[in-house]
């Protein structure tokens, strides 16, 4: 399993207004200094006082500020959690662009809790299983990812599935049998038959979404499913090489190259070693780029895997 290393920011501390009065501010230091910056109505965040919070290295600004805000009502509000699509973006998963918006999704087990705020979509939730991700109160992430089946296409389903069960941002946060028991243990699971439908198709160890998609696509063209990450022992080397996707019978692998992979240095001399280390074993290496023509790659697929052409 890979490291995956923290940053640690100092976020500013949540706290009421009467707290606020209680150190001693009055109500102009409240409204109009820096030091007590507004939250949420009635919250303010105590720029003088801060608590250390780890943060995934790949978070970027918008992470930590809705991170910041969910602290916040959760000082206001306790016992609500992150659900939906704010606790996938907490989680880091690959959501879809059309859910990727700056709501703030909540959920609460109490039926009569109310929160009337822009910005704020609060869920009330039969079954509230919370867990603490990066000192944040956070849904569970297999209701998290069931909230999302009714939002989202088989397809995204899967690229978020194979990232929840993965290594690529996080460590796993599920495994792939904890999700067949999930999904065939819970009463009342809107979207079951998409959720169904995802789980077949996940895979543990998936690298990237652009891995899976390309995963889906050869399945979609009716090629035999790849295998994730194949082993396979370069002499050469003396390594085991694990190229994105292969099929070891036929000795080919595909190797996706995002554009990390162009504009490092570094990376592309260590992608020409490892291809070149592969071939060296006697492996036929098909390299995928974003821009890569599919009518053309499916063709050169299905010559060197002895299918009939389309």
């Amino acid at each position: 399993m890979k490291k995956h290393p923290l940053n640690y920011v100092g976020y500013p501390a949540p706290l009421s207004v009467a707290e606020a009065r209680a150190r001693g501010a009055t109500d102009y230091d409240i409204r109009s200094t820096r030091r007590f910056l507004p939250a949420s109505w009635g919250i303010r965040f105590d720029d003088d006082s801060s608590t250390r919070f780890p943060v995934p290295t790949w978070a970027d600004d918008k992470w930590v500020e809705e991170a910041q805000l969910l602290l916040a009502m959760s000082h206001r509000h306790p016992g609500i959690v992150a659900c939906r699509e704010t606790a996938a973006r907490l989680y880091g998963w690959p959501l879809p662009r059309a859910l990727d918006d700056a709501t703030l999704h909540l959920g609460s087990a109490d039926p009569n809790k109310r929160i009337r705020r822009s910005g704020i979509a609060l869920h009330r939730l039969r079954n509230l299983s919370t867990v603490e991700w990066l000192k944040l109160p956070v849904l569970h992430p297999l209701p998290t990812f069931a909230q999302l089946a009714p939002l989202c296409s088989v397809t995204s389903l899967v690229q978020i599935g194979d990232a929840a069960v993965g290594d690529w941002k996080t460590p796993p946060q599920f495994s792939l049998t904890s999700l067949n028991e999930y999904v065939s243990d819970t009463k009342y699971l809107r979207s079951r038959s998409k959720l169904e439908a995802a789980a077949e198709l996940i895979r543990e160890d998936v690298d990237s979404p652009m891995e899976t998609d390309l995963r889906l696509w050869l399945i979609a063209r009716g090629l035999p499913e790849p295998i994730v990450h194949p082993a396979v022992y370069c002499p050469t080397t003396n390594l085991t090489l694990h190229p994105d996707l292969g099929y070891p019978e036929q000795m080919l692998a595909l190797e996706y190259e995002g554009d990390f992979h162009r504009i490092s240095e570094d990376q592309w001399a260590t992608d020409i070693d490892r291809v070149n280390a592969l071939r060296a074993a006697g492996w036929t290496v098909i390299r995928v780029a974003k821009w890569t023509d599919r009518r053309q790659l499916e063709r050169d697929i299905r010559l060197h895997l002895g299918l009939n052409p389309k």
